[in-house]
């Protein structure tokens, strides 16, 4: 099991908190809620990577450490990452830019904060994440507000939301599936 530091997530938080989204890294505990719906041989995609926090409960649960790859846009957290895990494949870019490779994924775990997300960033992100999902496909995501369910529901005919009160602070994990494709279905 890798050993996290929050303090360099806290310290990135401090400087661009806009951008990190949480105070803390994601609990052991809703990281293994956000892993529980994915296929142990499918495919993989973590976006906001961070530290790694979420990373552990998703190896978890995978079959091979191959399946998953991993994308951090800040350079710090993405060196810490790689010293934890050394293994996993990981991006230091934009999730954005991934998604566009068009390969196909069979589950896409975000930390990415969307709430903050400038509104068309957050429709194009979505767009292509529904793109990216393979038939069968599940896209979870962990929020701290209940802000996101409803432009959720109009891109998943599923939304189903858990929460995690052992989280600091307490998250709202969001499980979608069945993207909707043709904006005249909503």
């Amino acid at each position: 099991m890798a050993i996290h530091n929050p303090l360099v997530f806290f310290k990135r938080f401090l400087a661009s908190p806009v951008a990190v989204g949480a105070v803390l890294p994601t609990s052991l505990a809703t990281a293994r809620v956000m892993a529980s719906p994915i296929s142990p041989n499918g495919r993989v995609l973590e976006m906001g990577a961070g530290t790694g926090s979420i990373t552990q409960g998703i190896l978890e649960r995978l079959t091979n450490v191959t399946r998953l790859t991993a994308v951090e846009i800040d350079p710090e957290l993405a060196t810490e990452f790689r010293k934890n895990f050394p293994a996993v494949s990981l991006v230091v870019g934009d999730a954005e830019d991934v998604l566009r490779d068009g390969s196909g994924w069979d589950a896409i775990v975000s930390g990415v904060p969307f709430t903050v997300m400038e509104t068309e960033k957050r429709a194009r992100m979505f767009d292509l994440i529904k793109r990216q999902l393979n038939p069968g496909g599940v896209f979870i995501a962990i929020q701290y507000s209940l802000s996101s369910k409803t432009e959720l529901e109009r891109n998943f005919r599923s939304v189903d939301v858990k929460f995690s009160p052992l989280n600091v602070p307490p998250a709202a994990v969001y499980v979608c599936r069945e993207p909707i494709t043709d904006v005249s279905a909503t």
